[in-house]
């Protein structure tokens, strides 16, 4: 991947992050009902796609309303269905994948989501797997098990969210005490993010203090990582919940100033944040793929993504 390429992909990921937070809003905040189990992943081999891929390729779900968040390249749609086209004034998306066990070469990728092809029938439509916007007393059962497992120490009482990393626990008002239950997962997932960072796990700059740079860096990670968990629980991330975190987005666009390369770094430190929290939902998933798909992913670029 020659410098001009780098350049012109992150260029490409963080222009929709910028001019929402300059709008004082943000991508995560719409309904998750468009896209309901909506982390971008390959169509024929399920993986997920990762890191600034996924970012870039959740951010075109949200831009062009797509409800399947399946991708393929034209290859593999061909390989499905050999006279397979897709519609018409329909373009792809630019990822890069890497290609060698170093991570040192990577090659471009051009790939199409699902609803961008015409009779693509061999594909069975997509159904969610979660289910849509609970009531307030109603708990997600996948937004749970990922609490559970995480091994996270979670106090609840009071009036305060917060995670502590000198005593490393996280502390939540009840589930009762927030309008409805989207806004108590998409706050404790936004906690369990800073968490992950804990010199025992990640190791992120945790140090800085309210009004810093370094603390608002943090928290748009930790906002960012909270986006990409809840769109895997079907979780609603809404208006409200974030007005919550308004305050935030001048000291955001401060220490992103007009350097890309720092929200760059927030999208992939919220990509880590989050596969640390779904670790355990990952090992879940790898036992669902058949060996056959697996091997086809670590051999061939092209299954991969």
């Amino acid at each position: 991947m020659n410098w001009s390429s780098v350049q012109k992909y992150r260029k490409d990921i963080v222009k929709d992050l910028r001019e929402a937070l300059e709008r004082g809003v943000a991508p995560w905040q719409k309904p998750w009902s468009e896209v309901e189990d909506g982390m971008p992943r390959n169509a024929l081999t399920g993986h997920f796609y990762s890191g600034n891929n996924a970012c870039r390729l959740y951010l075109k779900q949200q831009l062009m309303h797509y409800t399947d968040p399946r991708w393929l390249t034209y290859r593999q749609a061909q390989g499905m269905k050999r006279d397979i086209k897709t519609k018409l004034g329909e373009v792809g998306t630019y990822i890069w994948v890497c290609v060698d066990a170093d991570r040192k070469q990577y090659i471009p990728h051009v790939v199409f989501n699902a609803q961008q092809f015409d009779g693509l029938t061999c594909l069975k439509p997509y159904v969610p797997k979660v289910e849509k916007r609970a009531p307030v007393e109603k708990r997600c059962d996948k937004a749970e098990r990922i609490l559970r497992e995480s091994g996270a120490r979670i106090l609840y009482g009071g009036n305060r969210a917060y995670y502590s990393p000198l005593d490393d626990y996280i502390k939540m008002p009840m589930l009762r005490s927030f309008d409805t239950s989207a806004d108590y997962y998409a706050t404790v997932l936004h906690e369990l993010a800073h968490w992950t960072g804990h010199e025992t796990r990640l190791n992120r700059d945790l140090s800085g203090c309210y009004g810093t740079k370094s603390y608002a860096f943090e928290e748009l990670v930790a906002e960012i990582s909270s986006m990409f968990v809840s769109a895997e629980t079907g979780i609603d991330q809404t208006k409200e919940h974030f007005d919550n975190h308004a305050s935030y987005v001048n000291s955001w666009l401060e220490v992103i100033g007009k350097d890309d390369e720092v929200l760059f770094g927030a999208v992939g430190l919220a990509h880590e944040a989050a596969e640390e929290i779904l670790k355990h939902e990952r090992k879940r998933e790898s036992k669902n793929i058949s060996e056959t798909s697996y091997l086809l992913r670590y051999w061939d670029p092209s299954s991969i993504f």
